[in-house]
């Protein structure tokens, strides 16, 4: 039986490692903001939103939806109406490409 702390040890593993597939194979794509909302933050300064997307795949544009955590300090760069640059490595796998 797995204790509390190995779940989430786990989690956080399979999390880290999907953002590095991401980053290392994720298609860089152009999208536009088309809605984002905070649903909470966290200890560390972070936010958790959901989003909408427009996202253009090669000329096609395509509505994908998810959440993810974000740095408050870049949030200013995720209005909806914003285009941004995303890494793409499918729906669910999605890494915003802040500029610095």
């Amino acid at each position: 039986m797995l204790s509390h702390l190995s779940v989430g040890s786990f989690y956080i593993g399979r999390q880290c490692y999907l953002a590095y597939q991401t980053d290392q194979h994720g298609r860089l794509l152009n999208a536009k903001i088309l809605s984002m909302r905070s649903t909470g933050s966290n200890d560390g300064g972070s936010t958790n939103v959901v989003y909408e997307l427009a996202v253009d795949f090669d000329g096609v544009e395509r509505i994908v939806k998810g959440s993810q955590t974000i740095d408050t300090f870049y949030s200013y760069q995720l209005e909806p109406g914003k285009e941004i640059q995303i890494k793409y490595l499918d729906d669910k796998n999605i890494l915003f490409q802040y500029r610095k």
